[in-house]
């Protein structure tokens, strides 16, 4: 496998309905998926089995982690532990753009 630069700018895509997420590259051992979210959107509260990163790439959001509630915005990378409950809402009025990467076969 060669060296890739992934463009999120050109990768991102957007739905009305819900949140889009979509993987843009993946191998054995982990993925990267592309969350896209209209204003309104959200990832439910979930957990993982693995660590999960978060990478705000465009807009900004409310984390839920735990019982915990925190604005984050571009620049910011968000480490989940594994089993610790995480979600996200795009509460602003812009778009927001997270890229996710996760081990496989979480």
């Amino acid at each position: 496998m060669k060296t890739q630069v992934l463009d999120a700018r050109e990768l991102k895509k957007f739905s009305d309905e819900k949140r889009h997420q979509e993987t843009i590259w993946s191998d054995d051992h982990s993925r990267i998926s592309l969350l896209c979210m209209k204003p309104g959107q959200e990832v439910i509260t979930h957990t993982h089995h693995g660590s999960h990163i978060w990478t705000v790439i465009e807009g900004k959001g409310e984390l839920v982690s735990g019982k915990e509630t925190r604005t984050i915005e571009v620049g910011q990378i968000v480490v989940v532990p594994a089993f610790e409950d995480h979600g996200i809402r795009n509460s602003s009025q812009e778009n927001l753009v997270i890229a996710s990467i996760t081990a496989q076969g979480d």
